[in-house]
This record gives C-alpha cells, structure tokens and sequence, in this order.
C-alpha cells in the first residue's frame, strides 16, 4: 500500500528536467501520486529512499531563479504539511578561485556553513554603493540540524572508508540501465577549464572548437570518481557563464 500525503516527510525539488530525471533515478521504490490539492498546479514524483518518503518536483520549463523556487516550494507545502526538509539537488559550474577548491567535472557539492553564511549565498542580494562596488546584504539561514548532523557523519564514514560510498551508490545506478550512457560521468579529458577572462565565442557549438592557448594548466587527477566538496554554494535568479563576474 502506498503511503497518504501526511506521510511524505522530505521534500527534493530540480531546476531542470534534467535534473528530475536522475533525481527520479536515485528512488528505492516509486509510488502512485495521492490526491492532490486543487489549487496546487506541480506536477510530483513520488517514491522511497531507504524508509524516507520523498517527494519530488521541478520548475516550470524555462523559468528559473529564486521566485519560482518559492512559489513551487510553499504549493509542495500546502499539499504536504508533513513535510520537514526540503533539497535542492541540481547541476552548478565551480568556481576555481582558490587552490583548495579544485572542483572537477563530475564532482559533488554540498552546502554547509562557512564564515558567517549559511551554506547558500544568494550573490545577487545587496546593494551597490560607490564606484560600483557591492555590498552583500543580509545571509540566508543554515540547513536544518539533522542535515549537519548526517554532513558530519558523512564526512567520517568517507575518511574511513567505513560505510558511505557516494560512488558506489552512482555506479550501481548507472549499471541498472535506468539512466542513458550520458549521465556517466564524463572522460576526464573533458574537463577543461580555461581563463576567467576568456570570452568563449558564442557561435561555438562546444568548448571544442574554443582557443586552446586561453586553458588553464591543471595537474592531472588520478582518481577516476567524484569526490565531494563541502562549503558554500552561490544561488540567485541569474545564470552565470562569465568568469570575470563570477569571480
């Protein structure tokens, strides 16, 4: 028997379709949708991870940012009042600005509390005052404590080696069939990261036909799986795709 709405605790919303479909991807078990409340227009996935019920939505096709993550997130609430915890799972672009922060393509980042902020920096929130300069303003709060809790266990258990295998888990659902070859983590011969300054002309259909004297020289990983950063992630109602303003 599948579970009632009251019984759906964790809430995971995606950005894109994208990102729904591996989300999807990562469920133990799917479920038939309850009832739905009526004036509630989110279209849901239902489904278990280990004895958590979760259920999942997306934005509205080619609308993003922070007003439409909102919007989706108190309709998801009035429908499920039982839910606690909310995740936003999705694809973000490093940022190389320090040599600790080597971010590979593929890797994974989780949000946790850094210097004062939360775990989310919202980039576009603030002002800007003289000679153009901007001034953040105001933080966003910390994910909820049962989050850090499992962070830290997480962190142990992977140092270990003892129990979370974060590639394991990928692996197993990529060997299942359920997801196509592209969601395979990438050949290492594909992530290249070139100069901040570099404008990538907007004509190229890929980074293959980018100058190749503008990349940056990176030492070559020898390990061929995703490892899992831990810090802030930058979050606001604008994509970013250039390097001079993101940094």
């Amino acid at each position: 028997m599948d579970p009632d709405i009251g019984d759906y605790t964790i809430g995971w919303i995606c950005a894109l379709p994208l990102e729904l479909t591996a989300a999807v991807a990562v469920l133990d078990k799917q479920h038939e949708p309850p009832p739905q409340d009526r004036y509630d227009d989110n279209t849901y996935v239902f489904g278990q991870i280990g004895h958590h019920n979760v259920v999942i939505t997306c934005l509205p096709s080619g609308v993003y940012g922070v007003t439409a993550a909102a919007n989706v997130v108190a309709k998801m609430r009035q429908t499920f009042p039982c839910i606690t915890v909310g995740l936003m799972v999705g694809i973000g672009g490093g940022a190389p600005l320090l040599p600790q922060n080597d971010i590979r393509l593929g890797d994974v980042v989780v949000s946790e509390p850094m210097g004062g902020i939360g775990g989310v920096l919202q980039y576009d929130f603030g002002k800007t005052v003289q000679a153009g300069k901007f001034v953040q303003n105001g933080v966003l709060n910390k994910p909820p404590t049962v989050f850090l809790k499992a962070i830290a266990k997480m962190k142990s258990e992977t140092l270990s080696g003892s129990k979370y295998n974060f590639n394991e888990i990928a692996g197993n659902i990529l060997n299942s069939g359920t997801l196509p070859e592209k969601f395979k983590r990438p050949p290492s011969s594909s992530d290249r990261l070139f100069q901040a300054g570099y404008d990538h002309p907007v004509e190229n259909g890929s980074c293959d036909d980018c100058n190749k004297k503008m990349l940056v020289e990176r030492q070559p990983q020898g390990r061929h799986e995703a490892h899992i950063h831990y810090g802030l992630i930058a979050s606001g109602n604008q994509v970013m795709k250039h390097g001079l303003t993101r940094d």
